[in-house]
């Protein structure tokens, strides 16, 4: 078993026995709620929602949209990508967190080359823990391993296009800094194959910037990156597939791309956003420009 395998194990069963630790005392109100060690302020991110995660600890469900429209440069010359999603998350404790942030339904339609199908993308759930939580100056930190189990059925002309066999893991760190009307969330990771010989491997970034120009209304600006570390070798090609697809292809690269949208609180309870998304590096991958729509019940 690879080295890698062994630690990734380790921190889980490490993680699990934590979460055993704390049955006794479930929080499903997790970072939120009555009293000075709980936070007020959640404004999550519209974008890169597979792998974004946000930083705090909450239970809740989320619907998802996304449509991605492919580049007529691309070997297809073009088509479209709708992702039918629900993700969701439970607090177990004020700081930990179980997470099930991929699943879905997806239509992908190509207009040329490759077959128009639908499909299950992958499921993928993990534990998410914050290590640093300051109500006080509306700062959190947290990280978290996610595994990626290869269930998806979503394949066009013999290529899946969820991954081979083996799946991924994908350790990550998140974090959220507000200042008065003004907030930030960042986050980091790192989304390795088990099956190197066939899939992509990449890290993963993204940046928000939002604020409340009206009550309950804040627009926001974000930036996600996709880098591959490892190429696969069961595909042909210079695209990745980014976050929604996994090719494994041989030669793909960097791809970064802005975000622009807003959310708006409904209630304490619900939020809606939607955002504009669009590469800007000269490489696009298999991404001419998308949009993201999500609905949030919070506990």
């Amino acid at each position: 078993m690879p080295a890698r395998w062994i630690f990734q194990t380790i921190i889980i069963y490490m993680m699990l026995a934590n979460s055993y630790t704390w049955a006794n005392s479930f929080d499903f109100h997790g970072s939120f709620g009555d009293g000075s060690s709980k936070h007020k302020r959640y404004i999550p991110s519209v974008s890169n929602p597979i792998f974004n995660e946000t930083p705090y600890i909450t239970t809740e469900v989320r619907f998802i949209h996304q449509y991605t429209e492919i580049p007529g440069s691309w070997a297809s010359t073009g088509g479209e990508i709708n992702l039918y999603a629900a993700q969701f998350r439970i607090a177990l404790t004020e700081r930990l967190g179980f997470i099930a942030t991929k699943d879905g339904f997806a239509n992908a339609n190509f207009k040329n080359t490759l077959n128009d199908e639908d499909g299950f993308a992958n499921i993928a759930a993990g534990l998410k823990y914050a290590v640093y939580s300051n109500p006080d100056d509306n700062s959190i930190l947290t990280t978290g391993i996610r595994y990626e189990a290869p269930t998806g059925s979503l394949e066009s002309s013999d290529i899946r296009l969820q991954g081979n066999k083996g799946g991924f893991f994908n350790i990550f760190i998140t974090g959220s800094k507000a200042l008065g009307n003004l907030g930030f969330q960042g986050s980091f990771g790192s989304n390795f194959a088990l099956d190197g010989d066939h899939d992509t491997s990449m890290i993963h970034y993204s940046a928000n910037i939002n604020y409340e120009i009206f009550p309950n209304l804040f627009p926001t600006f974000e930036l996600n990156g996709f880098v591959t570390t490892d190429d696969g070798n069961r595909t042909i090609g210079d695209f990745a597939g980014a976050d929604i697809i996994n090719f494994g292809t041989t030669d793909s690269g960097h791809v970064s791309l802005t975000s622009m949208g807003a959310r708006y609180l409904i209630s304490d309870h619900i939020s809606i956003g939607g955002t504009y998304e669009f590469p800007i590096t000269n490489r696009e991958d298999i991404i001419d420009w998308r949009t993201n729509f999500d609905l949030i019940f919070t506990y």
